[in-house]
């Protein structure tokens, strides 16, 4: 799938392991500002370009921000109740390794929109 912001593709899906995908961010565009409530856990890692990984915990407001690079990839975890989004602060398009710790139920998206 594409879109001005740029394309995300499934590389594979294992009941019982979850979910890989590969997306490509444009400078400047943010992608996410969602959450998940009770099952959906997501990690990040930046494998090209840099950018900001933003957080905050629902309950408490706390705020996290992470600022990651391709050139030194480390895997950042979404955990369930923070809103969460990523945005490209580089000048090169940003590519992301995104794993899902499930397979998508479309009966139980467990995505929720909601600003960082």
């Amino acid at each position: 799938k594409s879109d001005e912001r740029g394309s995300l593709a499934e590389i594979f899906k294992f009941p019982g392991f979850g979910q890989v995908f590969y997306s490509t961010t444009k400078p400047g565009y943010t992608r996410g500002n969602h959450y998940h409530l009770e099952h959906k856990v997501e990690r990040f890692c930046v494998v090209r370009g840099k950018a900001k990984i933003s957080l905050r915990n629902r309950v408490t407001g706390e705020k996290v921000e992470f600022d990651v690079s391709g050139s030194r990839p480390e895997i950042i975890d979404m955990p369930l109740n923070w809103t969460h989004n990523i945005k490209n602060t580089g000048e090169e398009e940003m590519g992301l390794i995104i794993w899902v710790n499930e397979v998508f139920d479309p009966e139980h998206p467990d995505t929720f929109a909601e600003k960082v």
